[in-house]
């Protein structure tokens, strides 16, 4: 699918009179739009009457970097977070069963045409996020974000079965960056990379007006400042549930942070697990990290209600 194909969709076009497999390939053009911490959108669909088959497709260029299949299945989770939330826009989200098929381990999902509907106003403003077509550029002195909208996006991801840890002190922030700038190092000596500290790990922009082609841009930027709020995504298993999960709790936290008007972008891969390990207690004492999140209010800010939140509900 091209780029410009992605950003030409438009819920004018869906197919109110058609069937529900032209429905579900309609909501499925929406799952392009879901965040990935690299660009490699690592899943593709089987198709039937009545259902979609979310297959994890394996990339054996990314087998060193990506081992256990971690990465590639928090990708499949912000696919099927989207997906969710279009098919609940547009009336038509079935059953939903998560590896349902012990002998195709590709099989990550298998979601059913059916008649559910978004719940609450806010499910509406997460869909409408999906689309918007913004840079997320964070600004260089770095800015805390307010107790307000921090407790707008714990409330996004308490929506599944997962939770946001922040960084609130200066304290912990220093920590976070010491953990994963050290394991950047480590990585680029063992590879006999040259290690430049004045440059930290790379920030994968979330700019998604620039992106090409669906691959998003890294770049490194400078070591942001020690006022910057860093959300650590955390859940219960470190297994490839826990890891459908943070991808589901990632993309929800991000569409949240759309929908509020704040800037994003992905803080650091943890791609070691000594990574993972070391801030599974070291920030919020509980939980595996999975997903470090950077957030920036911009000028434009939205004023959006926190009674609205007051009826969210969890995605089935």
């Amino acid at each position: 699918m091209s780029a410009s194909s992605i950003w030409n969709v438009t819920e004018q076009n869906f197919p109110v009179d058609g069937s529900p497999r032209q429905k579900l390939v309609f909501a499925m053009k929406y799952v392009a739009l879901a965040p990935t911490q690299n660009g490699w959108q690592p899943w593709n669909f089987r198709m039937s009457d009545t259902h979609l088959e979310l297959m994890a497709q394996n990339d054996p260029a990314r087998n060193a970097v990506d081992p256990d299949g971690r990465e590639m299945m928090i990708g499949c989770g912000a696919a099927l977070l989207y997906l969710k939330l279009a098919l609940k826009h547009f009336g038509c989200l079935g059953r939903v069963a998560l590896f349902p098929d012990l002998g195709d381990s590709a099989l990550v999902a298998r979601i059913h045409f059916g008649f559910c509907s978004e719940r609450d106003p806010w499910e509406k403003l997460l869909f409408e996020a999906m689309s918007e077509n913004r840079a997320n550029v964070l600004s260089a002195g770095g800015t805390l974000v307010s107790e307000t909208m921090l407790a707008a996006l714990s409330h996004a991801a308490a929506g599944e079965r997962g939770w946001l840890d922040f960084t609130q002190s200066e304290t912990s922030r220093r920590y976070v960056m010491k953990i994963t700038l050290a394991a950047t190092q480590s990585t680029a000596n063992s590879a006999g990379e040259e290690s430049d500290s004045h440059w930290r790990l790379p920030l994968f922009a979330s700019d998604q007006q620039s992106a090409n082609s669906l691959n998003v841009t890294v770049e490194p930027v400078r070591e942001p400042s020690d006022a910057v709020t860093l959300a650590v995504v955390k859940t219960k298993t470190d297994d490839k549930h826990g890891w459908l999960e943070a991808g589901q709790i990632m993309a929800r936290t991000i569409l949240q942070a759309q929908a509020l008007g704040l800037s994003w972008a992905f803080f650091d891969p943890m791609r070691r697990r000594e990574t993972r390990v070391a801030l599974r207690t070291s920030v919020g004492h509980k939980g595996f990290a999975q997903v470090i999140l950077q957030f920036d209010p911009l000028t434009n800010t939205k004023m959006i209600p926190m009674a609205a939140l007051s009826g969210a509900a969890r995605l089935q």
